[in-house]
């Protein structure tokens, strides 16, 4: 009878570390130190003029001295070439 309860005993005593070391086990993970955080500069031509403002859906617009509004969606970092995203132009009143 001790014996059956002994055995019993260390049964369930191993099922319970056993079931600690499956489901409650910590894992160790390192990640990488940031380098280059913060570190991200784009530059536009001067000739694209002021600064106007800028929006999440449209980007950042520029306006020159000829009135051409000019809206920058994706500025890569350290880059200077931006594709414009969309570009308009002032037209001559015609009479």
């Amino acid at each position: 009878m001790k014996t059956s309860i002994l055995v019993a005993l260390l049964a369930v005593i191993s099922c319970v570390v056993a079931a600690k070391y499956l489901f409650f086990s910590t894992r160790t993970i390192s990640a990488a130190p940031q380098v280059n955080f913060g570190e991200c500069v784009s530059t536009v031509p001067q000739d694209w003029g002021a600064f106007r403002g800028g929006s999440e859906q449209s980007g950042l617009a520029f306006e020159d001295k000829q009135g051409t509004l000019r809206f920058v969606t994706n500025f890569p970092c350290n880059g200077v070439v931006h594709p414009v995203a969309l570009e308009i132009r002032r037209a001559p009143l015609k009479n």
